[in-house]
């Protein structure tokens, strides 16, 4: 079990997760989808800046669903990887 002080935090730091730890996962996919849709520079660059807070919003609550903060963050560093991996490793 848990010490009280950790309980303590587990509140906040799911929190953190959910405003924080989704942000970058949020950009990630906005910069996936638009490089990896087939349409014209402009419109990749406009469905990209467009899409980065609906996708936030969506994450955050996601994250908020997780059983604790450790898996929540967890779950966000795991998928900004997988992302930065596919943004900045897959060419065009």
């Amino acid at each position: 079990m848990a010490s009280p002080r950790l309980a303590r935090l587990e509140a906040p730091l799911r929190v953190a997760a959910a405003l924080v730890g989704t942000l970058p996962v949020a950009v990630l996919s906005a910069v996936c989808l638009a490089r990896l849709v087939p349409l014209s520079e402009g419109a990749r660059g406009a469905l990209g800046f467009s899409l980065a807070v609906p996708l936030w919003v969506a994450a955050m609550c996601v994250a908020f669903l997780a059983r604790s903060a450790a898996r929540a963050w967890g779950v966000c560093a795991a998928l900004t990887a997988a992302l930065a991996a596919i943004a900045y490793g897959v060419p065009l």
